[in-house]
């Protein structure tokens, strides 16, 4: 045997040796129960849609997969602890506006948004609405805008993600809105149909029991099309007002995955994504199904990015230069 064959098989061998770890690593996964995290409180619109995702993987991955409800530090705690989890791929957890764009620009946090997630993709989207007190003086978006000209007006929100289209309603209109800041989207909803409030933006799943019950007025949809729902209520861009609040969100690991691993979530995730028994189900919550891979979903946190910063600087919400 020659040097150069020695030194060929050599090289061999250290490539064997190198990614035999890794092999064995994702030929074992899932080793055990696969933790989904969320931050938001159980019963809110992306817990629902976490658990139906959740289920439907674990048919494909064979392995249980648990949805933990990782509630606190202002929308923080949940990104945090996903992006400190182990990268072995049994912890994923939801990633949007909030992990990637808001919280990082509002308050100083333990992890860097576009290096500590390896996004997997896109499930859904939820949609926004305005609403006021039923049988309360705001009958309409112009009756918003002209009372908010004469005094400044109050609104509830969880939500710095849900309020972008209130900020821009305000800055177009002249109005005077004022954010009030609830722990969740149910007591949003409940503030503004107490009076307490005179108005909430708020997603389709805690405003439409409400709305059903008569006793929140629906004034516009603030997403980018009308809810399925009520086809009668118009866009907020429709009365003239080029304000919306998007609201997607998916899944990612922690960055450090094996590779292999990650594609085997990645292609299950997009089959899941394609069961009309699923996507039916994320539907009748309120929510748009849509999904788009890591890389999509990454591009348009991206472009909300540079929509949403200037806000959040201009309204004071973000955090001061170090």
């Amino acid at each position: 045997m020659n040097r150069r064959s020695v030194l060929k098989g050599g090289t061999a061998l250290a490539a064997m040796t190198v990614a035999a770890p890794a092999i064995a690593q994702s030929s074992k996964w899932p080793a055990r129960e696969i933790s989904l995290i969320n931050p938001n409180a159980p019963g809110a619109s992306t817990d629902l849609t976490a658990r139906i995702i959740a289920q439907a993987l674990e048919k494909r991955l064979n392995a249980t997969v648990i949805v933990k409800n990782v509630v606190g530090g202002a929308g923080a705690l949940g990104p945090t602890t996903l992006a400190q989890s182990a990268p072995d791929g049994h912890t994923m957890g939801l990633v949007a506006i909030s992990s990637h764009i808001a919280v990082p620009n509002m308050m100083n946090v333990a992890y860097e948004p576009w290096k500590a997630f390896d996004i997997i993709g896109q499930v859904a989207a939820l949609r926004y609405g305005i609403g006021a007190k039923a049988d309360g003086p705001i009958k309409s978006i112009e009756d918003l805008v002209n009372q908010g000209k004469q005094k400044q007006l109050t609104y509830s929100s969880n939500n710095v993600t849900n309020v972008v289209a209130m900020f821009q309603l305000a800055k177009l209109s002249g109005a005077k809105l004022r954010w009030v800041v609830f722990p969740g989207g149910v007591e949003s909803v409940t503030a503004a149909i107490g009076g307490h409030v005179d108005a909430v933006i708020q997603t389709v799943t805690e405003m439409r029991p409400q709305i059903e019950a008569g006793k929140l007025r629906f004034l516009a949809s603030a997403a980018e099309a009308r809810w399925p729902d009520y086809p009668d209520v118009k866009t907020l861009r429709e009365l003239g007002y080029n304000a919306v609040s998007n609201g997607p969100f998916g899944y990612a690991f922690p960055t450090g995955v094996d590779p292999a691993i990650k594609e085997r979530m990645d292609k299950a995730l997009a089959d899941v994504m394609k069961d009309e028994s699923v996507t039916s189900q994320i539907t009748k919550l309120g929510i748009q199904a849509i999904y788009r891979d890591g890389k999509e979903y990454g591009a348009l946190l991206k472009k909300i990015e540079e929509e949403l910063v200037p806000i959040l600087k201009e309204t004071g919400m973000a955090k001061k230069p170090a």
